[in-house]
């Protein structure tokens, strides 16, 4: 059974106003967008450390290579909401895709002026084999926030995707709020694992943190 917790009160606030921001058009602990990388670090530009109960925010990049984002391992399983990993994207372009790297209790919002090049994705992955199967719902997920048009999200590890009103992809299937969710002020899939099968639960969600679980 879906447990009603705070993080949909945040997810608001990412959404809104970001207070305690850093870094809003580099990267933390990575390279400089349109410098060369860290050395050992090729095959990603740009790299986003995430600090846990430090908000960032990041604005007006194009990102013309993999964007990185690393959440931060005090953001535990069942942690406070102030050790939370909380990112939050708007006016960005992912010309080469956006990989999330952590096992709990992180927030990646996407802001509406988002957009992805053709065949950019967002990949998920847990640190470890247990994060990745044994996460419920009672769990502090890592949770992907939509506000954007485009988004096409892979993973094999327990994760949820919401959004306010924008078309998302989930391991190759559609989801609309408008057909599932249109009383709903937000629509959230979540995949879960049940066994060695990853399952996915619709849930249409409310600004006052009411959860319905859809068919």
């Amino acid at each position: 059974m879906f447990k009603k917790g705070k993080w949909l009160v945040l997810a608001l606030c990412l959404t809104t106003a970001l207070c305690a921001c850093t870094d809003t058009d580099g990267t933390t602990g990575g390279a400089v967008p349109g410098g060369e990388p860290p050395e050992g670090q090729a095959e990603t530009q740009y790299d986003y450390q995430l600090k846990a109960g430090e908000p960032t925010e990041v604005y007006d990049v194009t990102f013309d290579q993999m964007v990185t984002v690393t959440v931060d391992p005090d953001s535990t399983r069942d942690g406070a909401n102030e050790l939370r990993s909380d990112i939050f994207f708007d006016n960005c372009s992912f010309d080469g895709g956006l990989t999330v790297v952590g096992d709990y209790h992180a927030m990646i919002s996407l802001g509406s002026g988002c957009s992805f090049g053709e065949g950019s994705v967002v990949t998920y992955r847990a640190t470890s084999s247990a994060a990745a199967r044994e996460v419920t719902l009672e769990d502090n997920l890592v949770k992907l926030f939509v506000a954007c048009e485009g988004v096409d999200v892979e993973t094999e590890s327990a994760i949820g995707v919401l959004t306010d009103g924008p078309d998302i992809v989930l391991n190759g299937t559609a989801y609309s709020k408008s057909d599932l969710a249109p009383d709903a002020d937000f629509l959230g899939i979540y995949s879960i694992y049940e066994g060695d099968t990853m399952t996915y639960l619709k849930l249409a969600i409310g600004e006052d943190d009411s959860a319905e679980i859809l068919d």
